[in-house]
């Protein structure tokens, strides 16, 4: 096992989260330990069946890989069509046969599988025309089982709302709405080639309402380049005075993958920038938000995007398109092919896209529930975990709880807590030898590429 002290791994986890471009907040094994998993679509499929041993629980996510433009911090693997004409229009075609051939590989293996969430990603989805739109929906329907009450998430960009699109999304079962804001300051937008209608926010959230989808979530980062604390913080006033019914206070995340880096831009100071954001939150309570996710803050418990949420829970989340990533619960965690066309040369011929990932069992899950659980609540409900898990979290993890009594975690009433500021130490005591071996490796092999 690689010996690593406290500096050093925490120097570790900041060199493996740049390395991270799948846009969830974590995963375990973490995305910079994953290995190359390119010709293994037979053995993905083979992971699938075991999991759905473990659980048949599972949600679809679905990622649309196209924006009008590129935005200067986005990390994403995002591919620029502008937001009419020929090219855009060719290219949702070439995306909606791609896609059907894609979810043909799995749909034998989930015929009998329940989605219980779908999340619609990207990307920009809503650049999709009500036409699109309606034809993308009806493949997804047409191989999986997608019953009513199952949570319809799309993330849409403020400058697409229309009546006709939104009479759409209402016919296809949306249910809930991210709308991706990041910012409302015009030098800020600029500074990251950003175009949005200023006056769309308010607007669009109104129209949402007025169509009946009452499930409206706000997206803004902290930390942009340009943006100040000011700055900001009015941005998160702009947004409490809408009184959406989530709000989600995401960081930016300086990755070799944003057009900021690629041009020399550095990120902020980390502990600043978190600051500012535990104001945001402390904003967002006494306007009587509460705690949903580590990142965001919702009017009722109910004011949440399960899919994301629940994965500490024993469910798994089948992903298609450019960059989707896949959770197969206790057999794999994996990532399709990013750029989009890799990913459509392979899924337009029903060749299986994925290209990193780690095949796991239930140890990761184990270990997974208890960072999820520590971070986002700094408590794990030990009955909770054994119902789950099938197993104590004291026997499963003797030493860890030793070192983190040490630590200062205490357990009472059945719930073992940790005191704040720990998300180091945490992860220290969790992550596997072969884990780190890995993640040592990757990084000095994109070091090396640089």
């Amino acid at each position: 096992m690689p010996e690593l002290k406290e500096t050093a791994f925490d120097a570790f986890l900041a060199a493996l989260k740049r390395l991270d471009y799948t846009g969830y907040a974590e995963q375990y094994p973490p995305f910079g330990s994953w290995e190359d998993l390119g010709g293994k679509g037979r053995e993905l499929l083979a992971a699938w069946r075991r999991s759905f041993r473990l659980t048949r629980e599972a949600g679809l996510f679905v990622n649309v890989p196209f924006c009008r433009s590129r935005c200067r911090f986005c990390f994403l693997p995002v591919t620029a069509i502008g937001s009419s004409g020929p090219v855009r229009k060719r290219s949702f075609a070439r995306y909606l046969s791609a896609l059907d051939r894609e979810a043909g590989l799995y749909s034998g293996i989930f015929r009998n599988i329940r989605m219980s969430t779908l999340y619609i990603g990207g990307g920009t989805p809503s650049l999709m025309t009500p036409g699109e739109t309606l034809e993308f929906f009806a493949l997804l329907r047409r191989r999986f089982k997608i019953p009513r009450g199952c949570q319809v998430v799309l993330e849409l960009h403020p400058d697409d709302v229309t009546d006709e699109k939104l009479s759409a999304y209402k016919t296809c079962g949306v249910s809930r709405v991210c709308i991706g804001v990041q910012s409302m300051d015009e030098k800020v937008l600029d500074a990251n080639s950003r175009r949005q209608g200023l006056g769309r926010v308010a607007a669009a959230h109104a129209a949402l309402k007025a169509h009946g989808i009452n499930g409206v979530n706000i997206d803004l980062i902290c930390g942009l380049p340009g943006q100040a604390k000011a700055s900001f913080l009015r941005d998160l006033a702009s947004v409490i005075a809408l009184r959406p019914d989530q709000v989600h206070l995401n960081t930016f995340i300086n990755t070799p993958y944003t057009l900021h880096a690629i041009a020399g831009g550095r990120s902020g100071d980390e502990r600043a920038v978190e600051a500012v954001r535990s104001e945001g939150f402390r904003l967002l309570a006494e306007a009587g938000y509460r705690k949903v996710d580590s990142d965001s803050m919702g009017l009722t418990p109910e004011s949440r995007n399960r899919q994301t949420m629940d994965l500490s829970g024993k469910r798994s989340v089948l992903g298609l398109g450019p960059g989707a990533v896949s959770r197969a619960f206790g057999a794999a965690r994996y990532i399709n092919r990013a750029g989009w066309p890799s990913w459509l040369a392979r899924a337009s011929r029903g060749v299986c896209p994925a290209e990193k990932g780690v095949f796991c069992g239930p140890a990761e899950e184990m270990i997974y529930s208890a960072l999820t659980k520590f971070t986002d609540e700094q408590a794990v409900d030990l009955a909770g975990f054994r119902r789950q898990h099938g197993k104590s979290f004291t026997e499963a993890f003797p030493e860890q709880t030793r070192l983190l009594k040490e630590a200062g975690a205490r357990l009472s009433g059945g719930i073992f807590r940790l005191p704040a500021n720990q998300w180091g130490l945490i992860r220290r005591l969790f992550y596997q030898p072969e884990v780190i071996k890995r993640g040592l490796s990757n990084i000095v092999k994109t070091s090396a590429k640089r």
